[in-house]
This record gives structure tokens, C-alpha cells and sequence, in this order.
């Protein structure tokens, strides 16, 4: 469903004054299939200055090529309570589809991520389109959990800001493609958010929603700047897609057989380990409640 160009819309009181009107000729001028609001922040609605439900109403009425999406920060601090936004903005609000924006606070808590996915898919079903926005270059954040979002979610919207990295647009592009086909999501499930507005002293298009006011000159230029990245895109995800891609390959866990006189300390900076603390945190099932009672012959998985 995330096919083709969208815009996200962040603060739609910036967004021509919220003018609904206004706001889907822009995005008919750009050639804008859809937009994503932003619907919620938390456990917590996001303020809009009004009811997510009516601008989502109001564009629609107004004839938005195919789709209306909310989104919504998650924090992952109350999963109960941010999948309980996320299903109203989708049943109450009449989102056509759904994108967590998920980032470093889920970051080594995959049980935070499986619960907010779960209550989610739970109660709006396995056909309703649900995606997830994180890191680009999955590589450098391997204590997220890439895997519990694959398995809930239809697609990835990774934020690929090529200019907060200063990368040429191809290499950030193919490297987020390459990332996310190693974590089993292929080419068509991967619809990359490009970074077009101003970041540090370097100038760029501002985004629909951002804190500036768009000109007309402005806004051209985000245009050109998307059709632009949207030729790159197409041509990457014809050169990934003709790739073939193998399955990861599962390696063994390292792991370490308790001798006589061990102590977790001693153990850590035997094998090179930061501390000790860690090398506790994923052995707690085996070792119990108390870190200084060890044993020999137990096994500890080395992180």
C-alpha cells in the first residue's frame, strides 16, 4: 500500500494552516499517492489543534489519490497504552493504514516490541496494513528488534536521512536495501523516507510539516528533489531485486563451560568482555538470582 510517493505530515498547523484544501492540492501537485498524519505520541494523542479523525476526514473528502495513514512515535515505556492509540487511530480515526515510528528506545526489549505488535495485530486482524519506521542502516543497531517488527508488520518505511548521514543518496539507498534483505525483508516491503529538509548548516527542501513556511520555489523543489530519488529508487530496487539474496546463515552461540573457583568478573575478563553485568543479564535463567553463586559445569552463553 506504501507504493509510490508519500509525504508525512507532522504538524498539520504548519501545514498550510491547516488548510485541507490546500494541503491535498500540494500533494496532488506533487504527485503524492497518500499522506501520513501524525496521530499519536505515546500512549498519548498528539495535538493537532484538532481531532486526528476529522483532518483525515476532510482530506479524503477533498480526494487524496488512495490513502490517509496515521503514525505515531513509540516509546515502548507502556505497549498496552500506544497500541491502544494506534487501534483507535485505525478504528475510531479510519486510518487506511498504520506506521510505528520506532526507534532507539526499543533498543535490547524485544518483549516491548512484541507487545505493542501483538495487541495491534490482535485486534485489528492479519489484513490490516501495519508498518514500522526505524534505523536505515540496520548494521550499526543490531540490539533492535528488526525481527519482532518483520514478523507483525506488512513493510519497513526505513528513515534513510542521507543528509544527517552525508552520504551520496545511491549509497545510503543501497545499503539500507542490502540491511534489510538480510533481515528477510525483500525489496517490496522496504519503502525508503527520504530526508528533504534542512539538517545542521546544510540546506534542504523543507518537508511538509516542518517549522518553516514552504514557498512555491520550495516546494518545487521538494518535488523535483522526490522525482529525482524516485528514478534512484526505482533502478536500486530493480538492481536488489535481480540480486539474489541468501538467507542469513544462523551462527552458534559462543559459549563458556564454568570452572571450579570461577567468578563472573573473572570470567569476563578472561574472555575480553566490557563487564560482568551483561555476560549476568543473559545467563540469568541458568545462574539464578544471585550473581556470585556459580557452579561448575554450567554453560553461559558469551554476548
Amino acid at each position: 500500500m506504501l507504493a509510490g510517493k508519500w509525504v508525512w505530515l507532522w504538524n498539520w498547523r504548519r501545514c498550510d494552516g491547516g488548510d485541507s484544501t490546500r494541503v491535498f492540492q500540494r500533494l496532488r501537485a506533487a504527485g503524492c499517492r497518500g499522506a501520513l498524519v501524525k496521530a499519536f505520541d505515546g500512549p498519548r494523542w498528539f495535538d493537532q489543534g484538532r481531532p486526528w479523525r476529522d483532518i483525515a476526514a476532510e482530506l479524503k473528502a477533498n480526494g487524496v489519490p488512495d490513502a490517509i495513514g496515521g503514525w505515531g512515535y513509540c516509546y515502548g515505556n507502556d505497549p498496552a497504552g500506544e497500541a491502544q492509540r494506534a487501534i483507535e487511530t485505525a478504528q475510531y480515526g479510519q486510518a487506511d493504514l498504520l506506521v510505528l515510528d520506532v526507534e532507539a528506545e526499543f533498543k535490547g526489549r524485544p518483549q516491548a516490541a512484541e507487545e505493542l505488535c501483538r495487541r495491534i495485530r490482535d485486534a485489528l486482524g492479519p489484513d490490516y496494513p501495519l508498518y514500522f519506521s526505524s534505523f536505515a542502516i540496520a548494521r550499526y543497531h543490531r540490539s533492535f528488534p528488526f525481527e519482532v517488527f518483520r514478523r507483525y508488520c506488512d513493510g519497513a518505511a526505513p528513515q534513510v536521512y542521507w543528509n544527517a548521514f552525508r552520504w551520496p543518496v545511491e549509497q545510503a539507498l543501497s545499503l539500507t536495501y542490502e540491511d534489510y534483505a538480510a533481515l528477510g525483508l525483500p525489496p517490496e516491503r522496504v519503502f525508503p523516507a527520504g530526508g528533504l529538509y534542512q539538517e545542521g548548516t546544510v540546506r534542504y527542501p523543507a518537508a511538509i510539516g516542518e517549522e518553516e513556511e514552504m514557498s512555491s520555489q520550495e516546494f518545487d523543489q521538494v518535488s523535483a528533489s522526490v522525482s529525482q530519488l524516485a528514478s534512484r529508487v526505482d533502478r536500486l530496487e530493480a538492481e536488489v531485486a535481480a540480486m539474489r539474496v541468501a538467507p542469513p546463515v544462523a551462527t552458534p552461540p559462543r559459549t563458556y563451560m564454568v570452572q571450579p573457583g570461577d567468578t563472573l568478573s573473572g570470567i569476563a575478563e578472561k574472555l575480553g568482555l566490557d563487564s560482568w553485568q551483561r555476560l549476568y543479564e543473559i545467563n540469568a535463567g541458568v545462574i539464578g538470582g544471585n550473581p556470585d553463586r556459580i557452579c561448575p559445569g554450567q554453560v553461559l552463553v558469551v554476548p
